[in-house]
């Protein structure tokens, strides 16, 4: 398919026209819309709505590669700075943080994977690939939040498997919470994949967030655990056990 320049601003005005048209009694909407398309040099309707969507990939990578960018200049500057990219037709959101320690990051909420973009103060091979329609990473890595620790295992020949402290990781998790879709959240939270027992470890940590320990102490009766990627509690999981299904089963009373 070719692709033409096309914001929204043509198809809007493309519309205007089809209904102008409609208006008059000159035909069906859907057929003025591919009428209006071919008089504008486009092959149907569909094709414009292609071409839009083409337009706003272009723009959503431009700006991904311009974050990366920004990212990569703060932590050579050895400043610490997180960003969300916006979600799109060309991928979904996007984390991207600097350390200021010299390692930045570009990370996929949903799947977990992850790309270096500047290692130990060197700048790093930035692995992101266009086609009309969508945006390629080369994604080497995967990561998981515990803790105060960024775990990563990548196939990076200089990284490698480790645990890195350090990073500004509070930021970091509000941003893919923010980031990360509905379905992923939910299943995070049901599954509870990651949940831990409230140990006394546990309780010493969350006490310096300034949660009190005896509440700590009452959440962990009441069946809560700690989440270490999440750093924070989960409530406890309702089965079908903690319903009490036997009015249910019962026949009614005569």
């Amino acid at each position: 398919m070719r692709y033409l320049s096309t914001p929204d601003e043509i198809v809007e005005h493309l519309k205007k026209q089809a209904k102008k048209l409609q208006r008059s009694g000159a035909g069906k909407h859907s057929d003025l819309l591919n009428r209006v398309a071919k008089q504008a040099g486009y092959d149907h309707w569909h094709h414009v709505v292609k071409c839009n969507e083409n337009a706003k990939a272009v723009a959503q990578m431009r700006a991904i590669r311009d974050m990366c960018e920004v990212i990569i200049a703060a932590e050579l500057r050895g400043v610490a700075k997180a960003l969300v990219t916006s979600n799109g037709v060309a991928c979904p959101p996007f984390v991207l943080f600097s350390t200021g320690i010299g390692d930045a990051w570009l990370l996929e909420p949903d799947e977990a994977l992850a790309m270096c973009m500047v290692w130990q103060g060197k700048r790093q091979t930035i692995g992101l690939h266009e086609d009309p329609e969508r945006l390629e990473v080369e994604w080497d890595c995967t990561y998981e939040l515990l803790g105060d620790f960024f775990n990563v295992e990548s196939l990076h020949p200089i990284i490698g498997t480790r645990s890195i402290g350090g990073y500004p990781l509070k930021e970091v998790r509000m941003l893919l919470d923010q980031a990360q879709s509905p379905m992923m959240k939910m299943a995070a939270v049901i599954g509870q994949v990651d949940a831990l027992e409230i140990t006394p470890e546990v309780v010493v940590q969350m006490a310096k967030q300034g949660w009190s320990e005896s509440e700590l102490m009452r959440m962990k009766a009441e069946g809560w655990h700690y989440s270490p990627s999440r750093n924070s509690l989960l409530g406890p999981v309702m089965t079908e056990d903690d319903f009490d299904l036997d009015d249910e089963n019962e026949p009614p009373e005569h």
